[in-house]
């Protein structure tokens, strides 16, 4: 864990620096392959007082859990993995997701969360990702996105509610389908569905949309053992407008001083714009008369001074 989390949380909530198995086990295998200094980077004093404690919260992006051992990598092999001297793997009885890496361990996610809390005295914990993705065709019934963000978040409220953990919000990931980095549009993890074939992009929900509207209205899980709860209940429907009416118009409205129906405004309207357009053309009619008028005079009055 401090090769992962801890590479950059021990530093801020803890001491401004990495933790000590971090550096031990980094500068070991430097010296061992030749150098004459670790690869990892030393903070001076100065930046340690800087870095440490400058946080407001924890955010923590999490998807999924895997199971280590140790391995002792030879001692030429500089890596991460190398580094750290383990090795993962996934129990095959785990279910999995359109994502190699991802597969559904709410367990692990309630651990994390206390661990973050034992490591670094109770920090204020904001899950910032949480989700699972799906590949090929899309299936509107995403069945397999409910499981999972109701056992993560299960997982979370016992957390917060029996491990005492500062547990301040959890965002899941992610309202629409986009692109998710070297995959692209291969892995999806939204609760709407984008059809990238039409140029408009329409945006249509899945059945873990209707599900997570129905966790934040409820905030939380209604207890069963009380009965239907009001947030359970289907929203009204919008009311549906007649044919051959225009939402929003009143029966009358007041135009010019005068009560009128909606169509007569709208007749009155025309024949006021019709007789702007036509003022508007007299006078431009009348202002091209005057003026070859007047210029017939200027040329009268030139010829009798000659």
């Amino acid at each position: 864990m401090q090769f992962l989390a801890g590479w950059f949380a021990h530093p801020i909530f803890k001491n401004g620096d990495y933790h000590e198995v971090m550096k031990t086990r980094i500068r070991e295998r430097s010296l061992a392959q030749g150098l004459t200094k670790s690869r990892l980077p030393e903070f001076t004093e100065s930046e340690k007082q800087r870095i440490k404690g400058t946080y407001d919260f924890f955010g923590l992006n999490h998807y999924t859990t895997v199971l280590v051992y140790n391995l002792n990598y030879p001692a030429a092999v500089a890596s991460y993995d190398s580094d750290r001297g383990v090795a993962s793997v996934t129990d095959r009885s785990w279910l999995g997701s359109g994502s190699f890496w991802l597969n559904v361990t709410p367990f692990g996610f309630r651990k994390l969360l206390k661990w973050i809390t034992d490591e670094y005295n109770g920090p204020p914990i904001y899950v910032t990702e949480n989700g699972i993705s799906e590949r090929g065709a899309v299936n509107f019934n995403d069945t397999w996105r409910i499981h999972y963000l109701k056992s993560y978040i299960n997982e979370a409220l016992k957390a917060s509610l029996i491990d005492d953990v500062d547990l301040r919000g959890y965002a899941a990931w992610t309202l629409m389908d986009n692109f998710e980095w070297a995959v692209g549009f291969a892995e999806k993890f939204g609760f709407y569905y984008v059809n990238r074939t039409d140029p408009s992009l329409p945006r249509l929900p899945k059945a873990s949309a209707r599900f997570y509207a129905q966790l934040i209205s409820c905030n939380g899980f209604p207890d069963p053992a009380n009965g239907p709860h009001p947030c359970l209940e289907p929203e009204p429907e919008a009311p549906v407008t007649p044919p051959g009416t225009t939402p929003g118009l009143a029966d009358s409205v007041r135009f010019l001083g005068l009560d009128l129906t909606s169509q007569s405004a709208e007749i009155a309207l025309y024949v006021l714009f019709a007789l702007s357009g036509i003022g508007a053309l007299g006078l431009v009619l009348f202002s091209y008369k005057y003026g070859k008028r007047f210029k017939r005079a200027q040329s009268h009055i030139k010829l009798s001074k000659m």
